[in-house]
């Protein structure tokens, strides 16, 4: 009797697909710029961005605190850019959440290397975009492949997957997404704020 592999070999790829211990992949070919440029707008700088070898020690991976400007440079842009392209905020959502985000901070634990963060990241920067969001308000902490930082602040705040976006009003957390927006990004945003305001 011979035996197939092939459901066992497609519910491997799935599962890898998905998982956020799977390195980036990137590439080399150019890519559109986001039309948002960091630079001038964030008044971060690119000594903040710090780089460490993943543990295959074949590519970087951004670690501790980062601005965006860290997505708008290679190799981060080859996947930043074309999903912040693509995606497209519901405006009418946009509409109800730009009021609800008076006092709010939000702080993003998230990992270059991870493919939910490759994701949701250039995403969740286009809501924040789209309504307006002081970038000084929205800080990112990027994660090794182990989920650990410079600081060990995600032990602080119980971070066990990434990405993980912790919503906060007058510094008391309201809600967080984890690893995963359904059905999008702003909409979740809108159900935790409209949740919160009561």
């Amino acid at each position: 009797m011979k035996m197939d592999f092939r459901p066992l070999f497609f519910a491997f790829l799935v599962l890898g697909a998905f998982s956020c211990t799977r390195p980036a992949m990137t590439s080399s070919s150019a890519t559109e710029q986001s039309g948002y440029s960091a630079s001038g707008q964030t008044g971060l700088d690119l000594t903040r961005n710090r780089e460490e070898k993943n543990k295959a020690g074949n590519e970087n991976i951004l670690v501790g605190t980062t601005g965006r400007e860290a997505y708008e440079n290679a190799p981060y842009s080859t996947w930043f850019h074309p999903t912040y392209q693509r995606y497209q905020p519901n405006q009418k959502i946009m509409e109800e959440l730009q009021p609800l985000l008076e006092n709010v901070t939000v702080k993003a634990y998230t990992g270059s290397w991870c493919l939910d963060s490759q994701r949701d990241l250039p995403r969740f920067y286009k809501v924040l975009d789209f309504a307006r969001f002081p970038h000084a308000k929205f800080n990112v902490i990027s994660l090794r492949e182990d989920k650990s930082s410079l600081t060990g602040e995600e032990k602080r705040d119980s971070i066990t997957a990434v990405p993980t976006f912790i919503l906060l009003r007058d510094g008391k957390e309201v809600g967080r997404i984890v690893e995963s927006a359904y059905p999008t990004i702003e909409m979740n945003m809108l159900t935790i704020l409209k949740g919160a305001a009561k």
